[in-house]
């Protein structure tokens, strides 16, 4: 027989697992009604303001969670969710309607010699998608090449070791007007790392002003690296931009999301006909991928 001490601990113990099951299921409420209603107010820093936003659908969501790029007549991204070895690239018009999508873009001879599972940030030139690929514990680091067109795996790959790269290859960003391919790793940047887009051989690195964290997408427009920056269980996020030159971080501006349980990922900078400049893809862990375009203010 339980002593009554006993028993009233364990009473208590089911209070309160009771309670925080309780609490749990109202935050989850709250946060559908929140989605499906849109309450809250999407604010930015001054000198830039939301120009438009699109919720995709889980489905799509999943080739749209991680990387984005435009190249003035479409836009394309990357999705992965490495619990289910999936992986995915898809095509949108500007508007962001899907045109197409393709499942399984990492060739499986990367899947079985890398064990890569997981594609990052993306950026495109020259009828090209170039794609940070990571495997085996970031141990492998490579850049795919994809075509613009079908989407499909070119055969071009490119390893970017783990050297310098020493927890991944979450984001790349090409310099067309230069020639280069910008990267970094992931936690405590020091340096961006400056390939030759021709034959990805490392030509540089630029030291930065500061130390950066939680990098996940860049985007090169008007000679300055923009970076798309993941502030850790908050959804006050940041657009950084670095001089390609001296490497002075500066922030460009700032973004608050109250609505989203949200990682900031990639970033596309593309001038619109809407007005629309910064591209950037905000994955809400609850449902699904959100596409937020902002354009500088008046």
């Amino acid at each position: 027989m339980l002593k009554k001490g006993v028993m009233c601990n364990i009473i208590l113990l089911k209070g309160v697992f009771l309670l925080k099951s309780i609490a749990s299921f109202f935050t989850s409420f709250v946060l559908i009604i929140t989605y499906i209603f849109g309450l809250g107010e999407i604010s930015t820093s001054p000198g830039y303001e939301l120009a438009r936003k699109e919720k995709l659908t889980p489905v799509v969501s999943m080739f749209a969670g991680q990387g984005l790029c435009c190249n003035g007549e479409f836009f394309y991204s990357s999705g992965s969710i490495t619990a289910v070895g999936f992986t995915g690239l898809a095509k949108f018009d500007l508007n962001m309607n899907c045109k197409k999508r393709v499942s399984s873009a990492i060739p499986d001879e990367f899947k079985t010699r890398f064990q890569s599972d997981h594609i990052g940030g993306i950026d495109c030139a020259n009828g090209k998608i170039y794609a940070s690929v990571e495997g085996e514990g970031y141990k492998y680091n490579f850049v795919l090449v994809y075509d613009c067109d079908t989407l499909e795996y070119t055969g071009e790959y490119y390893d970017l070791t783990s050297e310098y790269l020493t927890d991944g290859i979450p984001w790349l960003a090409v310099d067309r007007e230069n020639g280069m391919l910008y990267t970094s790793k992931f936690s405590d940047v020091t340096e961006i790392l400056a390939y030759d887009l021709e034959t990805m051989e490392l030509t540089r690195t630029i030291a930065l002003s500061e130390t950066v964290n939680r990098i996940q997408g860049g985007s090169v427009y008007g000679g300055v690296l923009y970076l798309s920056y993941d502030a850790d269980d908050s959804t006050d996020e940041q657009v950084l931009a670095v001089n390609t030159e001296d490497g002075t971080v500066s922030i460009e501006f700032e973004r608050h999301l109250p609505n989203y349980d949200n990682e900031a990922e990639d970033i596309c900078v593309y001038p619109l006909h809407d007005g629309s400049l910064f591209h950037i893809i905000d994955y809400d862990k609850l449902i699904c991928a959100n596409i937020m375009h902002y354009s500088k203010s008046n």
